[in-house]
């Protein structure tokens, strides 16, 4: 079975396995592009988010099986992910995702800035 868009380390993905749905990136995928190592984020199952320990959340599973997830993050998103390193005490994670948000708060800020110089 073939996939339209090549995987590459660093996308986020979907599986399902054993009932739930994984979520998380990409970290290893083999030469061969038929396995690939994700860095497990959080799993859902009945409606219930669980998140994974940062230290064990390793997981192999075929590319065929795993769902490529948009990339773009929004507002919403970083927000999401700030809470999660925030829950596993990724410091480093929670850093890198605060100035990422600023960096967006700041952009967007100029461009309501923009939006009404262009009005008047």
């Amino acid at each position: 079975m073939g996939f339209v868009t090549r995987l590459k380390v660093g996308d986020w993905v979907k599986v399902k396995s054993g009932g739930k749905y994984i979520f998380g990136y990409i970290a290893y995928i083999s030469k061969n592009q038929k396995e690939a190592q994700i860095r497990k984020v959080y799993s859902i199952r009945k409606g219930k988010r669980f998140y994974y320990n940062p230290k064990n959340n390793l997981g192999t599973f075929e590319t065929y099986r795993l769902i490529k997830l948009e990339q773009k993050l929004y507002q919403e998103d970083l927000q999401i992910l700030i809470d999660i390193a925030i829950d596993t005490n990724d410091r480093e994670w929670f850093v890198e995702l605060t100035k990422r948000k600023e960096a967006q708060h700041g952009s967007s800020k100029r461009s309501s800035r923009k939006e009404k110089e262009v009005s008047n």
